[in-house]
């Protein structure tokens, strides 16, 4: 059970659970303003890495101040939880905005599923046995950090083969998940549609909005996903989950490398120093998946085609209807070679027109 209050915030409900922490809707208490507060799990179940992601995602979100990047308010420790308040965005994520059922067509039955893996669990750390005893109430992102010194765990990720799943992921009762084969002919058709593809278009283009406004700073979000990025019922998009921030030029050890491998760069995935031309590979996944209505690469397999030289296929072979420029803008986006692709977030909104 969640805490009825944390620090100046009172919980009212859940708004969603993701890798490290539970995300509740909340208001201030002194001023009645909402808010959406991320609570990690308090001792003796939190995790110190967590800990530690919380205080730098607000560190790096307190440096940013654009309208398509989520604000934050404020962080601290209180009643035994690290916690996160920042600005309620009130929509849809990218997959269910851009859904041609808001259009009147209805999602059909996915043909042909097959066997895959919970590529979403891949860079999510396991959690640790820690105790904490000290005080609490303490504001800022210091507060956080002495919580997780006391948890006495060392600030490192998890290697791949502590993430990687050993058999097909499922719900309790032994089905197993499965995602949807090639599309119908009906379905991309829905796909197609030009009222959809102008969502589309206006959604990315906010998006490497922000990321130019984020690159400019000299950081890299480095876990760009169609689940971290909100749409409100004003259209405008907000570029969530900073949890994996970091800056650019910091290279880390392929066995240390976390994120969702779906959505991940090569260079990223093999530990080397990235730039915001990473996140523009991000970018070049949502937006192969949002025109093709499927990922451009199997689950399964994932990180060997990372870590070799598979190319991304055409768009146009899965989705001839496809509009050609967007696929150009796409094939570019996922270029394996960071300096073949669009070098700079502006550059991408230009190709977009």
């Amino acid at each position: 059970m969640p805490p009825r209050a944390v620090g100046p915030y009172d919980i009212v409900s859940v708004l969603g659970r993701g890798g490290i922490g539970t995300v509740y809707r909340a208001h201030h208490r002194a001023t009645g303003k909402p808010a959406a507060v991320k609570l990690l799990p308090p001792s003796p179940a939190a995790d110190a890495r967590n800990v530690r992601r919380l205080a730098r995602e607000f560190e790096a979100l307190s440096s940013l101040d654009h309208p398509n990047v989520v604000r934050v308010f404020e962080a601290g420790v209180a009643e035994g939880y690290s916690f996160l308040a920042m600005e309620l965005v009130e929509g849809l994520d990218l997959r269910a905005w851009l859904s041609p059922a808001l259009d009147g067509v209805p999602e059909p039955t996915p043909p042909s599923p097959s066997p895959y893996f919970d590529v979403e669990a891949l860079g999510r750390e396991a959690d640790t046995d820690s105790f904490f005893s000290g005080s609490e109430g303490a504001p800022g992102p210091e507060a956080i950090r002495d919580f997780a010194r006391l948890l006495d765990e060392p600030e490192t990720d998890p290697g791949d083969a502590a993430a990687l799943p050993r058999r097909p992921v499922g719900p309790p009762g032994g089905a197993v998940a499965r995602e949807p084969g090639p599309p119908s002919a009906e379905w991309l058709a829905a796909l197609n549609r030009p009222a959809r593809l102008g969502r589309l278009v206006h959604a990315v283009r906010q998006v490497c909005d922000g990321l130019a406004h984020v690159h400019a700073r000299g950081l890299v979000h480095r876990d760009l996903k169609p689940s971290n990025i909100m749409v409100d019922d004003t259209r405008r998009v907000r570029l969530m989950d900073f949890g994996l921030v970091s800056r650019m030029g910091e290279a880390r050890p392929a066995a240390r490398v976390v994120g969702t491998y779906r959505y991940m760069a090569p260079e990223q995935a093999r530990g080397e120093a990235v730039d915001g031309r990473a996140d523009l590979y991000s970018v070049g996944v949502i937006l192969w998946e949002m025109l093709a209505g499927r990922p451009p690469f199997p689950a399964a397999g994932l990180r060997m085609r990372h870590l070799g030289a598979t190319p991304a296929p055409s768009l146009l072979s899965a989705n001839p209807g496809a509009d050609p420029r967007l696929a150009a803008v796409t094939e570019r986006l996922l270029m394996r070679d960071p300096g073949k692709r669009f070098q700079r977030a502006e550059e991408v909104i230009g190709a977009l027109g």
